[in-house]
């Protein structure tokens, strides 16, 4: 039997294709809900009853996403992401629509002419260096206009990070592997464009509702208000020791964030829980707003981020009222690497400052709903931990931190765990990282 420890989206993937393939698991979760930080909460506002979500706020509907959508019965309640809606960058009192083509590159008013010449020289200059940093290495190669007004917030934002601490070979250097795009990131950013071809989707109850449908289906093999405290090493296997006991597994995997997953492995893998305790997370401050029925929407596109020379606590805004017909809907995101004091405010301190940026940048007004904190994996140096993470044999770890981000990438991580664990050459289940 395998053993997951953590309920969050990476090990109810992990259990649902293990389960498939006809393979015995268990799954133990700490809180007394499934789905880890892709929560969704209904809440009342001005408007009336309005869906939210506190973690990722929509997710692209590749093939195999879609496959276990329609397995879970969920295809009837899914909202597919309005199409052709621009997102937009704010600096010095306007909105200026992200440029998604060569097209608009060449017609946007965010940068100037001379950002954009500038641009054209990142064909002939070198890849990234692997330790080079993310910022470093688009100012180098896209020029500071492009990196300070798009590059720069749109790429820190996806971790709410700082660039300057990223480092090129864990974001930069796998998405031009991936895109075939040898050095040049204008080449890797078109053929990225692809994938804006997989539509965007959430549902009727929130992205929560895939979690929560992974769970009930495997209900008998989903432990919630279950923690695992420690790992042992038994004959045949481990033990996942609860307070309430423990339970023999051949193998385990830990679909934990990286504190949480070190905690549980101080004594069972010294070594291990060092190198994880050094990934550092980023705080973020989740807070929906609402405008009014009675104003009319913003006109902000999908949503917006700041360029770098803005200063606000926002990160960035998501507009679900366009995106997914949720009157009035639109959720702040503040804090970040950089910054953290924001989040250790009160709430209220946190909801006012939300409304007060997004009356700065749209002057329309907002009803906050609440305040949620979470945390990111920050994808910056102390990433440089992947390359030491030796866990024994017979454990192995499926996290967001191993891979790159978002939902997809959670199915592909625990996809290759199941052909590790259905492979008839292959030994027991081991790290499935490969140093830089």
């Amino acid at each position: 039997m395998i053993g997951i420890v953590g309920g969050g989206i990476s090990g109810l993937f992990l259990l649902h294709l293990l389960r498939e393939k006809g393979l015995e698991a268990v799954l133990l979760e700490a809180s007394p809900v499934p789905g880890g930080v892709m929560r969704s909460r209904r809440l009342q506002s001005p408007n009336g009853p309005v869906t939210v979500d506190l973690g990722p706020q929509r997710m692209r509907l590749t093939a195999g996403i879609a496959e276990i959508v329609e397995r879970l019965d969920l295809t009837p309640s899914m909202i597919e992401a309005r199409s052709g809606i621009s997102f937009t960058m704010y600096r010095r009192g306007r909105l200026h629509p992200a440029p998604t083509s060569l097209g608009e590159a060449m017609t946007t008013g965010l940068v100037s002419w001379t950002g954009k010449l500038r641009a054209l020289a990142d064909p002939m200059t070198s890849p990234p260096g692997p330790t080079e940093s993310v910022a470093d290495a688009l100012r180098r190669k896209l020029g500071p206009e492009i990196y300070e007004r798009l590059a720069g917030p749109l790429l820190g934002g996806l971790y709410a990070s700082d660039p300057e601490e990223m480092e090129a070979r864990h974001t930069l250097l796998p998405a031009l592997s991936r895109t075939g795009a040898r050095r040049s990131l204008l080449l890797a950013l078109l053929r990225t464009r692809r994938w804006d071809r997989v539509p965007m989707v959430s549902f009727g109850q929130g992205l929560a509702a895939l979690p929560e449908a992974l769970a009930e289906r495997h209900q008998e093999c989903v432990h919630l208000d279950t923690p695992v405290v420690s790992l042992e090493k038994v004959p045949g296997g481990l033990a996942l020791v609860t307070p309430g006991g423990s339970i023999r597994v051949k193998e385990a995997v830990l679909t934990l964030p990286a504190p949480a997953a070190a905690r549980i492995t101080e004594s069972f893998a010294p070594r291990l829980a060092k190198s994880l305790a050094t990934l550092r997370y980023n705080p973020l401050a989740v807070v929906p707003l609402v405008v009014p029925d009675s104003h009319p929407p913003p006109e902000i596109g999908s949503g917006y981020k700041l360029t770098l020379d803005e200063e606000g606590a926002t990160r960035g805004v998501t507009a679900h009222d366009a995106l997914f017909g949720r009157p009035g809907l639109y959720t702040a995101f503040l804090g970040g690497r950089g910054r953290e004091e924001v989040v250790e405010r009160s709430d209220e301190e946190i909801m006012g400052i939300a409304r007060s940026d997004f009356r700065t940048v749209t002057g329309v007004d907002t009803k906050p709903l609440l305040v949620h904190r979470t945390w990111m994996p920050a994808w910056d140096r102390s990433w440089r931990a992947l390359a030491d993470l030796d866990p024994p044999i017979g454990l192995r770890i499926c996290s967001a931190y191993m891979s790159r981000p978002g939902i997809p990438g959670r199915l592909e991580e625990a996809r290759r765990i199941v052909q590790a664990a259905t492979s008839e050459d292959s030994p027991p289940l081991q790290s499935s990282i490969t140093p830089s």
